[in-house]
């Protein structure tokens, strides 16, 4: 299988938590495009772990010998994947935040995301939304739903304007 991308599962038991998380630190490094390690409950009730990997083909038997020599796995699965990805769309914005006769601006960044045209969701950028949180003493949650039903399904603007006495009083 070569020059397709692949998705490894493995089931894992009986290994120490640090040594989890070095392997999957080692992946990364390896080139994985993503590695997820999933709780289970395995044989007999015993606790155990999945662990999914994507990586490119090619890089399979480098990634084999890691499972065998550093998790101690008897076998692992392979699977041939195909990753769907929406369109996914970013922009730079300025937010204004008003609240009582407070009004401040901010950098933002907003990503819209869509499949085939059609408008999904708008997501506003999580660093950015924890350094207003920092400067304002706002929550994450109250600005991140805020300024995401400002945004709406249009593009947004150089300027978002959110007045969060009017959003608060109504949610």
């Amino acid at each position: 299988m070569s020059g397709g991308v692949i998705l490894i599962m493995a089931q894992i038991d009986d290994v120490p938590g640090e040594l989890l998380g070095h392997v999957i630190d080692k992946m990364t490094e390896m080139g994985a495009k993503n590695v997820q390690l999933l709780s289970s409950l395995g044989k007999k009730g015993r606790p155990s772990y999945v662990l999914l990997v994507d990586i490119k083909a090619e890089d399979e038997p480098d990634f084999a010998a890691l499972l065998v020599g550093d998790l101690g796995i008897w076998g692992y699965r392979v699977l041939e994947s195909q990753h769907k990805h929406f369109d996914i769309r970013r922009y730079q914005t300025t937010l204004e935040l008003r609240w009582g006769e407070e009004i401040r601006r901010f950098p933002l960044r907003i990503k819209r995301i869509l499949n085939e045209g059609v408008f999904l969701r708008a997501k506003a950028e999580h660093d950015d939304l924890a350094a207003i949180s920092q400067e304002t003493g706002l929550s994450v949650a109250v600005l991140k739903a805020a300024i995401e039903t400002a945004v709406g399904t249009d593009e947004p603007a150089e300027r978002l304007d959110v007045d969060l006495g009017n959003w608060l009083s109504r949610h």
